[in-house]
């Protein structure tokens, strides 16, 4: 049996990602998402979304890349406390101790800020930061102190699915995606070595989502899965979307990916190459 984990990012971003992630999970293939602490609809998705979902997994999606910050690190914010640093920035940095723990303080305050008004279950972060390895060790830390079982790993094996990879923006992705599984092995192996002096943290074994940013839809999701289905036998595979209902001022794919997640086809192809639906909160309590 495979377990497959259909998880949305970005819960409190937007009204319009609270929205698709309530109408996803009561109506389609999400099983879970993780929650944006500095979201600007943070309050409203835990108030007023989360009570309508309650059997939804719930991770920590933290966040050094986009919006306000909690405490301000002065190495990645301007004036005001606005994150201005990119991915490549934390790439080139990751090993400058300054830098590292005003990260630590960031994803502290983000971590107590979300388990203080809910529980969670895993953990990973916007635009992949953590699997950067300096900044894999210490969200692995982190995750040890506040007991927090899985941490996402972005291991994905390339597939292809024609219509896609004819796009300009494709080849950035098969860069990032070469990227992303160079940490992973590394991360993987990091805690692997952790494992085994009794400690535990759990990682997935696959993702679907990094090959295909930005066009998730009905052909890419199952594209991934088939590729994965006689491969992933008794492991873990993580799907990640960004879906945000009509009328967000934003990337049309996100709408298409909110579409995917309420086919009813995309259950039914799950169910029929023998995937077992589930979040990390159930996986936990085996």
């Amino acid at each position: 049996m495979t377990n497959l984990v259909f998880n949305s990012d970005d819960f409190g971003i937007s009204l319009e990602a609270n929205l698709a992630i309530l109408e996803a999970y009561s109506n389609g293939a999400v099983t879970s998402t993780c929650i944006l602490a500095n979201g600007k609809f943070y309050k409203q998705g835990i108030n007023e979304v989360l009570p309508e979902i309650p059997n939804i997994g719930r991770g920590v999606h933290l966040n050094i890349i986009e919006g306000e910050s909690l405490t301000k690190p002065s190495m990645i914010t301007d004036n005001n406390g606005i994150f201005n640093k990119g991915y490549l920035y934390f790439v080139y940095n990751a090993g400058n101790r300054k830098l590292l723990k005003q990260i630590e303080d960031e994803f502290r305050a983000q971590i107590e800020k979300i388990t203080a008004d809910t529980e969670i279950d895993h953990i990973n972060s916007h635009v992949h930061t953590h699997g950067i390895p300096y900044i894999f060790n210490l969200v692995v830390k982190l995750a040890l102190e506040y007991k927090i079982k899985y941490v996402r790993l972005q291991y994905e094996r390339p597939y292809f699915v024609l219509n896609k990879i004819l796009s300009l923006k494709y080849p950035v992705n098969l860069v990032k995606l070469g990227l992303l599984n160079t940490f992973s092995i590394i991360n993987k192996a990091t805690v692997n070595s952790l494992n085994s002096k009794s400690k535990k943290i759990w990682l997935n074994d696959y993702l679907v989502g990094v090959n295909y940013t930005g066009y998730m839809d009905e052909s890419t999701i199952l594209g991934g899965l088939n590729g994965l289905k006689n491969i992933a036998k008794n492991k873990t595979v993580e799907i990640i979307v960004h879906p945000r209902t009509l009328g967000y001022e934003g990337l049309k794919s996100n709408y298409n990916e909110f579409l995917a997640s309420i086919n009813p086809k995309i259950k039914e192809e799950i169910s029929k190459n023998g995937f077992n639906l589930t979040n990390y909160k159930e996986l936990s309590a085996w």
